[in-house]
């Protein structure tokens, strides 16, 4: 049922609420496009082809979209009379699992079959199917439409995709509640670093979905979307925007109104996605920000354009430091409500991120110095032309002993894993995927040793 469904009409596009006159198909779309599964090109697609041709002289469509057949999670095709089919609707709404037992094993063509197919979906599905809604389920079949792939579906990857969601709409939450009531800058003016780096980064997402769109990628389109705004967007630039609005003033205003802005045509870019959070969504952001456009739907605003991508790399500089700061609380095994003073040595306009970093990283100032000192006994990040150092007064014999049981523990799963690998049976007798997941654990440890070996050796 699902491969049908998904093959069914111009998807993403037509199904579950998405109008067929808006401007996603006049804009991107040629009028004359077929789409289908691979398994009736010749008993359907040929036909209608050698049948029109003869009827009108003219073929019926310029194009041929070939999407994926859905199987099930074990890649078998999904039928009535394997009792493997999921039905779209339980998958948006979610069903019990007596009623999905009962409509799996309801009008078999084999009622012998009845039995081991209730078995088979008890043992799959113990709790039945959780709801995830509309817009995950065809955010999750965008993610999968790559070209000529067969899709073995998955409900994790609904759940990911649910999650998507809620990150989105929890991120626009955080920015209606900071703008609010709120005073927001009505003009442009000077940027910081952050500001220049998420509104460019948009950009670069935009030019990713236009080119996804015209191959039609719509894996491409979503994992663009999924990208911008789980890493770049909420991972990073909320987190920056909240240091910019404590500061107050011109600043904040103008933060309130790159928030808006970025996340209002987002949310259009989106929409092909994810229609319903996206509409909601944005008809809040319409009430707060004048002036947005004079459409009273999502779905009859203009689709944003791509622009200027020349400070996406604004932020990298940024990124490595507070990486680098976060390396070092780990290595030193701080907690994290335990604020500690940074040490930078190197060019003093590194301090233009100090408030930045002292957020992100839980520090409890910044200070940039010519020279690290010498005789201190903490471990050292290097970023570039800066060396990194968090000064912590550290108790020297507690840290030699903890750091010694760790390189014992370390030794002992180093031991174990060239054990396994030098075990002959093991590496001819295991699934290669095992033997693999073996080599790579081993790695790890051989890394982990390597710089608790170090940090030992400096105390």
């Amino acid at each position: 049922m699902l491969d049908t469904w998904f093959s069914s009409a111009l998807w993403p596009f037509s199904t579950l609420g998405w109008p067929q006159d808006t401007w996603a198909l006049k804009h991107y779309l040629p009028t004359a496009v077929l789409v289908t599964g691979f398994d009736i090109l010749f008993f359907w697609v040929a036909r209608m082809v050698m049948l029109t041709l003869h009827f009108t002289d003219q073929v019926p469509f310029k194009e041929v979209y070939v999407t994926g057949l859905v199987r099930d999670g074990h890649g078998n095709k999904m039928s009535k009379s394997k009792g493997n089919v999921l039905d779209p609707i339980d998958l948006i709404d979610g069903i019990a699992l007596d009623d999905l037992v009962a409509k799996r094993t309801t009008g078999l063509m084999n009622p012998k079959q009845a039995e081991a197919i209730a078995k088979a979906t008890k043992k799959e599905f113990p709790d039945g199917i959780a709801s995830f809604g509309t817009d995950a389920l065809r955010f999750t079949f965008a993610s999968l439409a790559t070209h000529g792939r067969d899709i073995k579906f998955d409900l994790q990857r609904c759940d990911g995709y649910r999650n998507f969601c809620n990150k989105l709409w929890n991120a626009a939450r955080f920015v209606l509640m900071n703008v609010e009531g709120q005073e927001i800058a009505t003009a442009a003016c000077e940027p910081s670093f952050a500001d220049r780096w998420i509104v460019a980064r948009q950009q670069q997402m935009l030019t990713q979905i236009h080119e996804g769109y015209a191959h039609y990628r719509f894996d491409q389109v979503a994992r663009a979307v999924y990208e911008f705004v789980w890493d770049e967007y909420c991972d990073w630039y909320l987190e920056l925007a909240k240091v910019q609005i404590a500061q107050g003033g011109a600043t904040a205003a103008n933060t309130r109104r790159i928030l808006l802005e970025v996340l209002e045509s987002t949310l259009r870019a989106a929409h092909p996605l994810i229609p319903f959070i996206t509409e909601e969504l944005w008809q809040a952001v319409r009430a707060v920000q004048t002036g947005l456009t004079d459409a009273d739907t999502l779905m009859r605003a203009s689709f944003p354009h791509a622009g200027d991508t020349a400070d996406a790399h604004a932020l990298d500089q940024f990124k490595l430091l507070a990486n680098a700061c976060r390396a070092l609380r780990s290595s030193m095994g701080l907690p994290p409500g335990q604020k500690v003073p940074l040490v930078i040595e190197g060019d003093a306009t590194v301090m233009a991120y100090a408030p930045y970093l002292q957020s992100l990283a839980r520090l409890e100032s910044v200070v940039a110095v010519a020279h690290l000192p010498t005789d201190a006994d903490a471990p050292v990040e290097v970023v570039g032309n800066y060396r990194l150092m968090l000064k912590v007064e550290i108790d020297r014999d507690a840290e030699i002993s903890r750091l010694d049981k760790e390189i014992a523990r370390l030794s002992g799963e180093v031991q174990k894993c060239e054990g396994k690998l030098g075990n002959a049976g093991f590496v001819d007798r295991a699934p290669a995927a095992v033997v693999a997941q073996e080599r790579a654990r081993l790695a790890d440890f051989k890394a982990t040793l390597e710089k608790v070996s170090a940090q030992r050796a400096r105390l």
